[in-house]
């Protein structure tokens, strides 16, 4: 380069002027960024300890360091090493600081703004998952409540056909084995509508054997969908109020048993004569656990209609598969 040129002598003042507003553009710019991180950090550590206040205390306590960290880097390293200054040469730290508190005031405002969102976005995640892990957790307990419901209502009468010795005994044991281990092993979310059925089919059987075959029950089946998913044990409360609350001998006034699935809905719906036991507008745990666990998986997307004569109980549930929530 030839410094006696004209045009050389101004390309070499346009570097080192450009070369000036880069340091002090960097200068300035991680200053800024200093007020910003500060705060942020600060109300991060405290807030975990629930100290707010003292938060605030070293947030205005940090603003002073960083402007006379930023007076350390412009006003003495830089003419040090450079040799220009930001400022006027000579300014006073106080003029200096007045000034630079301008500065600072929206830079910390910023740190604890994006601090205040972050912090509520974090609360709002966390009790999301909070709301989620107890949904999770109430499911999983009306889940556990049909099995102790189930035995109560099936062993004594296994007991008995293994006490009399009974060839019915064994075929009992199988098809209590097979539901079991369906209520206590089937962890999937959803399963296919015919796994739900062949479950229900096997209950009733075990009906069958229980009560030697006295059952009048009447099933019609319109299932169309062979693809329809659904909730596990989600159908069978219907089932088993039917079977401890009704009255099932009488072959004129049978369990009816109705199944329709037409696109992504299904219709349930199970009807029977009341027996001696039925005392209430909703006996048993069944059906208040499965309204909760319906509200649970299927918000807005079911309907469960009670109809309550004098002599006759009708269940009927209706489903949409696209309903189904597991959170």
């Amino acid at each position: 380069m030839e410094l006696n040129g004209t045009g050389s002598l101004q390309d070499l003042f346009n570097f080192i002027d450009n070369f000036q507003k880069v340091v002090l553009r960097i200068t300035s710019t991680f200053s800024f960024y200093l007020y910003a991180l500060s705060s942020y950090t600060l109300l991060w550590l405290f807030s975990k300890r629930k100290k707010h206040f003292w938060a605030i205390v070293l947030i205005l306590f940090c603003i002073p360091i960083v402007i006379l960290f930023r007076y350390l880097l412009e006003e003495m390293i830089s003419p040090a090493v450079f040799g220009f200054h930001n400022y006027r040469i000579g300014i006073r730290l106080s003029d200096y600081i007045q000034d630079n508190k301008y500065f600072s005031l929206p830079n910390t405002a910023f740190g604890v703004v994006f601090y205040l969102i972050q912090s509520n976005q974090f609360a709002l995640m966390e009790k999301k998952e909070l709301l989620i892990q107890n949904r999770i957790a109430e499911l999983e307990y009306l889940k556990s409540q049909i099995n102790p419901h189930f035995l109560f209502n099936n062993l004594s009468s296994i007991y008995s056909l293994v006490y009399h010795k009974s060839d019915k005994a064994l075929t009992a044991i199988e098809q209590l084995s097979s539901l079991l281990r369906y209520m206590l092993y089937e962890k999937n979310q959803l399963v296919s509508l015919e796994e739900e059925w062949n479950y229900i089919l096997n209950f009733i059987e075990l009906q069958k054997i229980r009560y030697s075959n006295n059952i009048a029950i009447l099933i019609e089946d319109r299932r169309s969908n062979e693809h329809f998913k659904i909730a596990p044990l989600i159908l069978i409360p219907l089932i088993e109020n039917a079977f401890k609350h009704g009255q099932f001998t009488n072959i004129a006034l049978p369990i009816k048993i109705f199944i329709e699935t037409k696109d992504q809905n299904l219709t349930f719906t199970v009807s029977n004569e009341k027996g001696k036991s039925f005392n209430t507008a909703e006996p048993g745990i069944g059906v208040s656990n499965l309204r909760r666990r319906l509200e649970l998986l299927y918000p807005d997307s079911f309907q469960l209609e009670i109809v309550n004569t004098a002599s006759n109980y009708t269940t009927t549930l209706k489903i949409c598969s696209n309903g189904y929530t597991n959170h």
